[in-house]
């Protein structure tokens, strides 16, 4: 077997990874250990015209029932380290942000506190700009460093080039986020630990535990909460069932295992509808659902 052929799974179950436990398959997935098994992978005529979905800790993204038919990239070894420099952190995109936050405890790091209660990883992030308490992972981003599939090569752009907003990222198309450079700066570990753990007992009572779910369905309005707006616009049908809003936090699923990925869709399109009837209010999707 050649070292291209283990790198690849064929028919990937994304439901037996995924948080939500649902979803299709994915047709064909890549594992992609460092730059050059990268540059190999899209040097590849049959590779390079097919559609793409970087797969990462499938907290946030839901694969309908029919399956991805084009290549999924999962990115292993060397996008999973951390380096610290003088001036900054080098973080792959592959790193967890629960293990980003615990690794900047043990260097005396602060800053990344928040990520400690953030189930994705750090390309995630940067794609859709994550945050929560009031901070998001740009007030921390000095720079991204992407490969460009169509020219076959490695750039780095800086922060200030780019237009990051509430949950919008880097997502410049026909691109793979490789790593972020990251601010440093220090303070004492008892102060950084106090906080993680005021961030997760926040979680805990704000968020519903120990259940299959996934990060927040939709994104908040500008100047309004959607939990609020979902909770005014619903019955309490809502709350009970397969698939159901969680009572802890009406912006959040509890499902049960193997719900069909199409059913989890069919009933956000519900929720959007009350909304829609009742605030005139269009919410938009944080869960990113491929097709």
């Amino acid at each position: 077997m050649t070292q291209e052929n283990k790198n690849l799974i064929t028919n990937y179950s994304s439901a037996k990874f995924s948080w939500l436990k649902s979803g299709g398959n994915i047709s064909h997935l890549y594992k992609v250990h460092n730059q050059v098994e990268l540059n190999k992978l899209f040097s590849q005529n049959d590779i390079k015209t097919k559609s793409f979905l970087v797969i990462g800790n499938l907290s946030n993204t839901l694969i309908k029932d029919e399956g991805f038919k084009g290549i999924g990239i999962k990115l292993l070894g060397d996008f999973t380290n951390v380096q610290i420099n003088s001036d900054h952190m080098l973080v792959g995109a592959a790193v967890l942000d629960n293990y980003l936050s615990k690794f900047c405890y043990q260097k005396s790091i602060t800053g990344y506190e928040f990520l400690y209660t953030i189930p994705g990883s750090i390309g995630g992030n940067i794609f859709m700009n994550a945050g929560c308490y009031n901070q998001e992972i740009k007030d921390k981003l000095i720079s991204v460093i992407y490969y460009d599939i169509n020219q076959n090569k490695i750039f780095e752009k800086n922060i200030s080039e780019l237009q990051f907003d509430y949950r919008k990222g880097f997502q410049k198309n026909n691109t793979i986020i490789l790593y972020g450079k990251f601010k440093i700066s220090y303070k004492d570990q008892d102060y950084i630990k106090s906080l993680m753990k005021e961030y997760d007992i926040i979680r805990k009572q704000t968020q519903p535990q120990k259940v299959n779910c996934c990060g927040s369905i939709f994104k908040n309005p500008k100047n309004q909460s959607a939990w609020k707006l979902i909770k005014s616009s619903i019955d309490e049908s809502f709350y009970n069932g397969p698939i159901k809003l969680s009572k802890t936090h009406s912006n959040f699923f509890e499902n049960d295992p193997n719900i069909s990925a199409n059913s989890i869709d069919l009933f956000i399109s519900k929720i959007q509808k009350r909304v829609k009837d009742k605030h005139n209010i269009i919410l938009e999707k944080e869960l990113r659902i491929i097709d």
